[in-house]
């Protein structure tokens, strides 16, 4: 728990780096990357919650992502953490859960294929202790550059076939 509280707070903190650009008139100068983040509205928190369904399995959760690198790996990727927690009521009762995982989104304009792996852990309830301890997702995402709501749909666990909504900030 201590590292999941950990890698939680070091998203939190944001590297100031400085860059160099050519303007339109093909001068070279220094950009500081906080700022043109703001001017071209690249947002890389995310809040966002929703609802699932698998028959007699319904979760509702709500998860913070933090983009982490454009252009992974120097591929067409994107790449992001997410942290969060749900409910789950089931046909035994309910169980809580946390979750996190580090996934990839691939696309440029506004659709998104997004995929993720990582850790599950249900804290409460029925399904404390006997599901196994991973997440996994695949699923579309829905964001258009410079605007701040998201929307997704996909197949997860412990998410099941689900619909959630966002806001980026």
């Amino acid at each position: 728990m201590k590292i999941i509280i950990t890698i939680f707070l070091a998203c939190f903190f944001e590297l100031v780096s400085y860059a160099q650009t050519y303007d339109s008139d093909g001068v070279l100068s220094s950009v500081n990357s906080r700022d043109s983040i703001k001017d071209n509205k690249n947002y890389k928190n995310v809040l966002q919650g929703g609802i699932g369904s698998a028959l007699l399995y319904l979760p509702a959760y709500i998860y913070y992502e933090r983009k982490l690198q454009d252009h992974f790996l120097g591929s067409r990727f994107s790449s992001f953490l997410t942290l969060g927690t749900g409910i789950a009521a089931h046909w035994e009762g309910e169980s809580a859960y946390a979750s996190m995982k580090f996934g990839l989104l691939l696309g440029q304009k506004k659709a998104h294929l997004e995929t993720a792996v990582g850790i599950n852990y249900f804290y409460s309830g029925d399904f404390k202790d006997e599901v196994a301890p991973f997440a996994i997702t695949i699923g579309y995402r829905s964001n258009k550059p410079g605007k701040r709501f998201i929307f997704r749909t996909g197949v997860s666990w412990p998410e099941a076939v689900y619909v959630s909504w966002g806001v980026r900030f």
